[in-house]
C-alpha cells in the first residue's frame, strides 16, 4: 500500500489576502516560497531580454514606456502584498508552482530586494522620460536581466544577500557560501600483498 504524501502546505492566496507571506507550521512569521519567487524572476528575466533586445534592435518600439512602468507596479505590488494577488509575475510564478513544494524564506529580505527592483524600474522610466539613448537604458535593463537570471537559475537573491550584510538574518538559511566538503582520509598503510603462489 503506497504511503499518503504530505500537503504541499501552500496556497494560491495569502491568509490575509494582504499579507506579506504565508503562515507555516514550523514558522512564526510570514514565509515566501521560494520557488515561486524563483520562477516570477525567470519571467522577468524573459521580459528583461526582449526589452533589451527591443532596444537595440528595434528602439522605435519604444519598449521601456510600456515595459518600466508594468514591472514598476510590479515590484511595488510583491513589496506590498507578496506574489498574490495582485503582483502579475507573482501571480503566474505562483500558478506554475503549485503542484510543487514550497521552499519558505523570510519576507523582509524579499522585501527589499523588491524594492530594489522597483527603484531600478523606475530609473530606466526616468531616463526614458528624460530622453537617454536606448543603449544607456539597454545597460540599466540588463542589470535587472543578470540579477533575475541570478536568483531564477541559481537561487541567489542579490537583494537579499545585501539585506542579510546590512542587518543580518539568522533563520534566512540562504546557502551564499558553499563550504568544500572535507577530503577522506588516505590511509597510509598499504594492504599486505600475497606473494605465495597459490597451488
Amino acid at each position: 500500500m503506497a504511503s499518503r504524501q504530505l500537503p504541499l502546505e501552500h496556497a494560491f492566496l495569502n491568509h490575509p489576502w494582504w499579507a506579506m507571506g504565508q503562515m507555516t507550521h514550523a514558522h512564526a512569521e510570514p514565509r515566501i516560497n521560494e520557488t515561486a519567487t524563483r520562477a516570477r524572476a525567470g519571467l522577468l528575466n524573459i521580459i528583461s531580454a526582449i526589452t533589451i533586445a527591443l532596444l537595440l534592435m528595434r528602439p522605435e518600439t519604444d519598449p521601456v514606456i510600456i515595459v518600466g512602468p508594468l514591472v514598476l507596479f510590479d515590484m511595488l505590488a510583491a513589496a506590498a502584498t507578496g506574489l498574490t494577488p495582485f503582483s502579475p509575475t507573482g501571480i503566474l510564478g505562483t500558478a506554475l508552482t503549485m503542484g510543487i513544494r514550497p521552499v519558505w524564506k523570510p519576507t523582509r529580505p524579499k522585501r527589499f530586494a523588491w524594492l530594489l527592483g522597483a527603484s531600478l524600474a523606475a530609473t530606466c522610466l526616468a531616463m526614458r522620460l528624460f530622453g537617454a539613448s536606448p543603449v544607456a537604458m539597454a545597460a540599466v535593463v540588463a542589470v535587472c536581466f543578470v540579477l533575475t537570471w541570478l536568483e531564477a537559475t541559481l537561487g541567489f537573491c542579490v537583494g537579499c544577500y545585501m539585506h542579510k550584510l546590512i542587518w543580518g538574518c539568522e533563520d534566512c538559511e540562504i546557502p551564499y557560501v558553499r563550504g568544500i566538503a572535507p577530503r577522506p582520509a588516505i590511509n597510509q598503510e598499504s594492504p599486505a600483498i600475497n606473494l605465495e603462489s597459490r597451488a
